[in-house]
């Protein structure tokens, strides 16, 4: 079984900067807290990011080979990296985030 925290937060630790707590929402659902600064400030807050996996994903990460996990984190490095850049560029103060993660592809 994947261990979905294990295969995540690294990705999430290195986009951040930050250790991240990272736990388990379900199967497939990860739930984090973060920070990030306040625009033009210093003040950071605590916000709750949800990940959703998809069944197509979960079943893409279940039966990968450990090479192709490395390869698939990278992959969820860069979805996460532009769905978050659009999210910081957008933001309104929402508190908390949810993305899903539908595809980990060539084209991701």
């Amino acid at each position: 079984m994947l261990d979905l925290v294990a295969f995540t937060k690294p990705v999430l630790d290195e986009i951040t900067g930050q250790d991240v707590r990272t736990w388990n929402a379900s199967p497939s659902v990860l739930a984090a807290n973060w920070q990030v600064p306040e625009l033009d400030s210093r003040i950071w807050r605590v916000r709750t990011l949800t990940i959703a996996f998809t069944h197509d994903v979960m079943n893409q990460l279940l039966h990968a080979d450990r090479q192709d996990l490395c390869q698939l984190q990278r992959m969820l490095d860069r979805v996460l990296r532009a769905r978050l850049g659009v999210h910081a560029q957008t933001d309104l103060g929402s508190r908390a985030l949810t993305l899903t993660v539908d595809r980990l592809g060539g084209d991701s």
